[in-house]
């Protein structure tokens, strides 16, 4: 224990000089007897609006690239909308950071986007419906069941995630195959039908876990 040798106090813990009148200490200090005091976490909203500050700032940053360069910044809106999508999908990374599960099917939902406007934007080749959006959608179900699986969840827990993906994925699909007539339909013909066949095979081996799933969210 340290000792004050002019207010002839004893001081626990470890201080450098008296926190009373300044003075120098004799005897060995001890363990400090107070909890260190760890630094405050930078919180989501922090997070959220340091992203949407550099969003403001890049758009900034292109309008003035696109006033000086002119016609030579064609690819400055094709940026911005990639930096709106970068955005939403930090924000979602941040939102559902603690349900992986919301964060990878937000992941590949926000990559199809992604691939669609930018095959958009550099001359309409296809790629993005041909390969990108069938191999999203059935590598989404095939997702959400191996990180289930992977978490040792009840189906009960993860089913809903595989129904939306079979709604959204078919209609996606189905409706582009009905309004869009491109040359290599094959990928998206797979997927389309992969989609139903695997929710198919949910809803009637396990259709215990489907029904009680409706009955904890929609009181079925």
């Amino acid at each position: 224990m340290q000792r004050c040798s002019r207010c002839h106090v004893n001081i626990r813990g470890y201080k450098r000089a008296c926190p009373l009148c300044g003075g120098p200490l004799t005897g060995e200090p001890e363990e400090d007897v107070y909890p260190m005091v760890r630094g405050r976490k930078v919180s989501r909203l922090t997070v959220v609006k340091t992203a949407a500050f550099a969003l403001l700032a890049f758009f900034a940053a292109m309008v003035v690239l696109r006033a000086f360069l002119g016609g030579w910044a064609t690819w400055a809106p094709l940026a911005m909308i990639c930096a709106v999508i970068g955005f939403i999908d930090i924000y979602f990374i941040i939102y559902f950071r603690s349900n992986p599960l919301k964060t990878v099917t937000w992941q590949i939902y926000i990559g199809m986007v992604v691939s669609i406007v930018v095959d958009h934007f550099t001359g309409r080749h296809g790629w993005a419906v041909t390969w990108v959006v069938p191999a999203g959608f059935l590598g989404l179900m095939i997702a959400t069941a191996a990180i289930g699986a992977g978490l040792h969840m009840y189906l009960v827990d993860y089913v809903l995630y595989l129904l939306f993906d079979a709604i959204v994925s078919t209609a996606a699909q189905g409706l582009t195959l009905l309004l869009y007539d491109y040359p290599f339909r094959y990928p998206m013909v797979i997927s389309f039908f992969a989609c139903i066949l695997f929710f198919l095979a949910v809803l009637i081996f396990r259709w215990k876990d489907f029904k009680s799933a409706g009955s904890r969210y929609f009181a079925m």
